[in-house]
């Protein structure tokens, strides 16, 4: 996988469902994702539901950086640059390149549907607290 490739991954599973497909979560139950032009649209970020293409793409990108995976970060409990949100986790790394947070700052949490859409489509595997490529 490549970071070009990914969106074209995710539209080609998206074919099979239509614009909309039900995305399982991780640890069970499901969300709903519908694919738009510029990226995809889920059910479960409140008032903030678009995923940018580019938010796939970076995920790609610090994943390939590490040789092939990257932890998942918690914005929940962390803010950018501490040791649960590095700048080299994925949902850290996003919020910096995509959304142009600084050190310190507060993440809204986008990492669940970002690392189940990567999973839904094949790009990706869970591992506990990382995404890994899939090979």
């Amino acid at each position: 996988m490549d970071v070009i490739s990914v969106v074209q991954t995710i539209k080609d599973k998206f074919s099979q469902t239509g614009s909309s497909a039900n995305v399982p979560l991780i640890k069970g139950s499901t969300f709903q994702a519908k694919l738009m032009d510029d990226g995809i649209s889920v059910d479960n970020l409140g008032n903030q539901p678009f995923l940018p293409w580019a938010v796939f793409q970076e995920a790609i990108c610090v994943m390939i950086r590490q040789g092939g995976s990257a932890i998942r970060g918690d914005a929940m409990q962390s803010k950018l640059g501490d040791v649960g949100l590095p700048f080299n986790s994925i949902e850290g790394h996003i919020a910096q390149v995509v959304y142009g947070k600084k050190v310190g700052e507060a993440v809204f949490r986008r990492i669940t549907p970002i690392a189940c859409i990567l999973i839904w489509a094949g790009v990706c595997k869970a591992k506990p607290g990382e995404l890994a490529l899939s090979n």
